[in-house]
């Protein structure tokens, strides 16, 4: 499967800025291989369009603003944040600006700090992620970076705890402790849940980032959820009460590359060393992902026995499940999605 083949896809929100970038200028943007063009108007509040001037198609993303209009630089032609021309400067004073001048605008909001923009009709609201707003966690930006990767192999990545004892080794994975203590796993529509709970080594990184002491392993809980399609949150239970959530979202740029963003929130209160150190470690661990999933061929595979699987792919084959009945809608991808049916029995969870 590549993305582009889902028309489905297109009915989400995604990130694509953090609002801080938003300020005096146009911002190109690209979201499932359709450029896009997000400026601020003058009154704060943002428009989003096809990066295309109705006249000559000119790219308005090379333009400027002029109190919060977007200027196109081929002939000057102005547009407000709803997408009507303001301004012909080639027609003379007295003539009405014809009704059709006017940009092709998608929905945008803001949200957590992000742009979020949708270029269909919304099937869903940009996602709720309670502890991103709660008072008492601390959120904190991470990162935000194109991966030469499709979407679907950064969320099949976030969803597959298997891996973090072997692409983490060198940072908070073990090799000596790759099986998982315990493993439930849910599913209800296109949302589905995990909860895992297996060994982690406590490294000197990890004692400074969570606050825990001694020596040898401690026993991390991860609660994964797939909240949409592309986005993806962990809640990380430490032994002392630590809850550590990340979130992250994989904005389709196109089949090829994908907009990554990761933003957590900590319910510690941490101070600007410790946040320091906790975006520190977190940007060495995604780099260690970022560089294996650039070297995986993007093509997503649906059809479940394109590829292995054991016990421990449960959550990662059910979202194979999950993007193949999205691409069934309106599409002609027809993948497999009964052969993988043992796999997906829901165990009840073991004693740690």
């Amino acid at each position: 499967m590549l993305v582009s083949e889902v028309p489905a896809f297109k009915e989400y929100w995604y990130p694509v800025a953090y609002s801080a970038d938003i300020t005096d200028k146009p911002r190109a943007v690209r979201l499932l291989g359709d450029n896009y063009v997000v400026w601020r108007g003058a009154d704060g509040s943002l428009g989003c369009a096809v990066d295309e001037c109705p006249h000559r198609a000119a790219r308005l993303s090379q333009g400027w603003l002029e109190n919060g209009e977007i200027v196109c630089p081929y002939h000057g032609w102005a547009f407000n944040t709803a997408g009507a021309c303001t301004r012909i400067p080639q027609q003379d004073d007295d003539m009405p600006i014809p009704p059709r001048a006017r940009t092709l605008n998608i929905l945008v909001a803001e949200r957590y700090g992000l742009v979020w923009i949708c270029a269909g009709m919304p099937r869903a609201d940009i996602p709720d992620l309670p502890e991103a707003e709660d008072p008492s966690f601390t959120l904190l930006h991470e990162l935000m970076e194109v991966w030469t990767t499709s979407a679907p192999r950064v969320i099949d990545n976030a969803l597959d705890l298997a891996h973090v004892a072997w692409t983490h080794r060198n940072t908070i994975g073990d090799t000596s402790a790759s099986q998982f203590l315990s493993f439930e796993i849910n599913r209800e529509g296109h949302k589905l849940t995990s909860r895992v709970s297996y060994k982690a080594r406590l490294t000197e990184a990890l004692k400074a980032n969570t606050g825990l002491t001694g020596e040898g392993f401690t026993v991390r809980w991860t609660n994964n959820e797939l909240v949409q399609p592309f986005v993806y949150k962990d809640v990380m239970e430490y032994e002392n009460g630590l809850r550590h959530v990340l979130f992250k979202t994989a904005t389709p740029v196109d089949d090829t590359h994908t907009l990554f963003c990761q933003f957590i929130a900590r319910n510690d209160d941490p101070d600007e060393k410790k946040q320091a150190g906790i975006i520190a470690l977190d940007r060495q661990i995604q780099s260690e992902d970022r560089e294996l999933l650039n070297n995986i061929r993007p093509e997503f595979p649906l059809d479940t026995r394109t590829e292995m699987h054991t016990r421990s792919d449960r959550m990662t084959v059910e979202y194979r499940k999950i993007l193949a009945e999205l691409a069934r809608e309106n599409s002609s991808v027809t993948p497999d999605a009964d052969w993988a049916r043992p796999f997906m029995t829901r165990p009840k969870p073991e004693k740690v």
